[in-house]
């Protein structure tokens, strides 16, 4: 009888253990979709449908399931075994599982309170505050049969060089604009173009149509704005031109776009100018030049010597329609090979600029090259040639393209700890024997309580995209608890969303960080 009984506890036991191990909607899978998906699947988004409520997410949910496993979704080509990024778009493994444990029990839904608030989305900026607004002239998409690139070139009227702090594109009609690159020049080539167009902008794939253009940054979806280092920043030169070249697909005829780009500069008497360059071309590949027969899968090297220490912000690689895949990594004179960055199955549709999480330097004399390969055959998808074509370089979508961009600086001392990745500071505040921190707890409403041994600290409050929201000093007649010596930082203006704290003390200038949400 005792042996019955507890086998049927034991049953029971399983029986609970598995219920309570599946995961639902509400807890488990609604916060990881709407952290990584819903950016773009929601009404109104550049996906065709809304992940945003429970309903649709079960409609999808095999989908959804196939989607994450075979890690088609998000969409991120580089390879995070190879090297991580700041921002990336990769979920973690356990989220993954918990996805598919999801869908093959069901996809339940769970408590309906016990679920996160849903985003929302609006085309509000999020650098906020900005000196330079571009805004296309509405234009109605012309892509029926196949994609259109529509240039559009607006004046600044910039009384002098700036160096631009913050780069932010807001798609006017997030449906059919599927990427923007935003360039700038100081002649008048392309509003000589422009103004050859009855309608408004221009088409032209690649480049701006002109020579001297030069870019300042790319925007693919899910993009976040492109802030740089404070301190350092892209020079804007005196009546440059903006030229916003924006991507709409097959299909999206009839419909109006009036995107629109906002620049901040920085405010600092002294600015360390970032570079973009093309450190690879076709100039520098060692077994082109670049034809790709018919039929064949053929793989290419470049390599190029850097003659300086520098700084390196971000990579972006480019190619058209067979890119099958790309490797590009830095050999130094002396020293284990850097990865920057691998991807293994190239897609056209989704490029875009990989942040380092730190700056990445690279020292003189070192060689950063590249292996890429393209696949001109018929087991190509993308191959735009039934049967194909030879293919050679060019800037026409039939032809083909092996470049790399880069961000960089000149290399200053310091760089390798300059932080670029919100995610990597630490969501707690640390605690060294030397100095008594008192801890606080998430989510934080008007107040936050914070202790400190020592009478003197300055406070330094940054949102998610490193804006400085709040700067105080605070000493021992701040404190709310002389006992506890707890200080009280009123953070009731602040709107909801994640932050992060700098507590700097006085005495011994030790630094301490800690990452808080606002509700």
């Amino acid at each position: 009888m005792k042996r019955t009984l507890l086998s049927v506890l034991i049953g029971i036991g399983f029986g609970l253990t598995g219920i309570a191990q599946t995961p639902t909607w509400s807890e488990n899978i609604a916060p990881i979709l709407y952290a990584n998906c819903t950016k773009c699947h929601h009404n109104g988004g550049l996906a065709p449908s809304s992940l945003i409520e429970y309903s649709d997410a079960f409609a999808r949910k095999s989908s959804i399931s196939y989607h994450v496993q075979n890690k088609i979704m998000p969409p991120w080509p580089g390879d995070p075994s190879y090297r991580h990024y700041a921002d990336e778009r990769v979920l973690k493994q356990s989220d993954i599982d918990a996805i598919v444990n999801w869908v093959n029990n069901g996809a339940p839904e769970g408590v309906v309170s016990k679920a996160p608030p849903k985003p929302k989305y609006t085309n509000d900026s999020k650098i906020g505050t900005h000196d330079l607004k571009i805004t296309i002239p509405t234009y109605t998409s012309t892509a029926k049969t196949g994609d259109i690139y529509r240039c559009f070139s607006v004046p600044t009227k910039l009384a002098a060089n700036q160096f631009i702090s913050a780069v932010e594109i807001l798609p006017g009609n997030s449906e059919i604009v599927h990427h923007v690159l935003v360039y700038q020049d100081t002649t008048s080539n392309t509003d000589d173009l422009d103004n050859a167009d009855p309608l408004p902008g221009y088409t032209n794939f690649g480049g701006t149509g002109s020579a001297n253009s030069t870019l300042i940054a790319p925007y693919v979806p899910g993009s976040e704005p492109i802030i740089f280092p404070r301190g350092t920043g892209v020079k804007m030169y005196k009546n440059a031109r903006i030229i916003l070249q924006i991507h709409y697909p097959e299909g999206s005829e009839g419909q109006l776009d009036s995107t629109t780009c906002l620049i901040r500069f920085a405010t600092q008497s002294s600015v360390r100018e970032v570079y973009i360059s093309p450190v690879l071309s076709h100039g520098n590949i060692t077994n082109g030049p670049l034809v790709i027969p018919k039929d064949q899968v053929k793989t290419f090297y470049q390599s190029v010597n850097i003659p300086i220490d520098v700084s390196l912000l971000s990579i972006m690689p480019h190619m058209h329609l067979i890119g099958k895949s790309t490797k590009v990594f830095v050999k130094p004179a002396t020293g284990d090979t850097i990865p920057l960055i691998k991807i293994n199955d190239w897609d056209f549709h989704w490029q875009g600029q990989y942040r380092f999480q730190y700056l990445q330097k690279i020292t003189s004399g070192s060689k950063i090259q590249s292996i890429v390969s393209y696949d001109n055959t018929v087991n190509n998808p993308n191959n735009p040639n039934i049967p194909p074509k030879d293919v050679s370089s060019g800037e026409a979508t039939t032809s083909e393209m092996m470049i790399t961009f880069v961000y960089y600086m000149q290399y200053k001392a310091g760089d390798e700890t300059i932080l670029q990745d919100s995610s990597l500071i630490p969501a707690r505040v640390y605690q060294p024997k030397a100095i008594k921190l008192i801890g606080f707890k998430n989510p934080v409403h008007d107040q936050l309580n914070l202790g400190i041994a020592e009478e003197e600290a300055e406070i330094q409050i940054c949102d998610e995209l490193g804006r400085l929201v709040l700067s105080k000093s605070y000493t021992h007649d701040d404190r709310i608890e002389k006992s506890l010596e707890l200080m009280n930082i009123n953070v009731s203006k602040l709107k909801a969303g994640n932050y992060f704290l700098t507590l700097t003390t006085q005495k011994s200038a030790k630094v301490y960080y800690a990452k808080f949400i606002k509700e």
